[in-house]
């Protein structure tokens, strides 16, 4: 089984408290959007990044039942690129 916490910039005590726990902790750059909370939406995100040759390695998304958005977090192949799709 795999954990996956994702911390703000911020988090460094998170870390630290990670690392005494024996959990590794990995820190990577990743893509946050907000998408519309609708069926299909997501899929449609990683459509376009596919076209772009873009891979999305991981990735989690939440929204608050009832929101109009969802926010969407992935660690893709390559961040600079997929900065620029919506």
């Amino acid at each position: 089984m795999v954990a996956v916490d994702v911390v703000p910039a911020e988090g460094a005590e998170f870390a630290l408290a990670q690392s005494r726990a024996e959990r590794e902790v990995i820190e990577a750059d990743v893509l946050q959007v907000e998408l519309p909370n609708t069926p299909g939406v997501l899929g449609k995100f990683a459509g376009k990044l596919a076209e772009k040759g873009i891979n999305i390695t991981s990735g989690c998304q939440t929204a608050v039942k009832g929101s109009r958005k969802a926010s969407v977090v992935l660690a893709v192949s390559d961040l600079d690129k997929a900065a620029g799709i919506r």
